[in-house]
């Protein structure tokens, strides 16, 4: 992935299936790492993430954060579950997405990520962190995604700014 268009292509491979959505309000632990202010509140939406083309084992589970004001989105996702949240939140909202910031980090998978996942508990994870940010430096979306070791592939191509 080395752009927004690398990321779409990556979703259009996959099923999201929605198992939870309720209004959190964000503590300061997890406030640290969403990189968002604690006490703000966001709908969270609990997704499973499927390969398109049948396989057996689910890749990743997301907790995706939105803007409140993006209530719909959950119903939006149901009707296009291989949609990126942001692309709907862009074509049915209007709101514009000026970057993703994105962290990814190797972590062990815990009983509750693995038992969803099918996975072996202490596993290793890769845990994706993204944040959508429109042109005023602000998020509107922040995902939180573990994917199975064995089941994610990250791969990037960077290129030098200037010969």
């Amino acid at each position: 992935m080395a752009s927004l268009d690398g990321l779409v292509q990556l979703a259009e491979d996959q099923e999201r299936l929605i198992k939870s959505v309720d209004e959190v309000v964000i503590d300061r632990l997890l406030a640290r790492e969403l990189g968002c202010a604690p006490g703000s509140r966001w709908v969270r939406i609990q997704i499973l993430r499927l390969r398109r083309k049948g396989a057996a084992l689910p890749i990743g589970w997301t907790d995706a954060y939105v803007d409140p004001a993006y209530a719909d989105v959950p119903k939006l996702l149901k009707e296009a579950p291989t949609e990126l949240i942001s692309s709907l939140i862009e074509s049915k909202f209007g709101k514009r997405i000026a970057e993703v910031a994105q962290t990814i980090q190797a972590v062990p998978l815990d009983a509750e990520l693995a038992s969803r996942l099918n996975a072996e508990e202490g596993s290793a994870g890769l845990k994706i962190i993204r944040r959508y940010l429109d042109h005023a430096n602000e998020a509107f979306e922040i995902t939180v995604t573990v994917h199975p070791a064995d089941r994610m592939l990250v791969s990037m191509r960077l290129r030098r700014d200037r010969a």
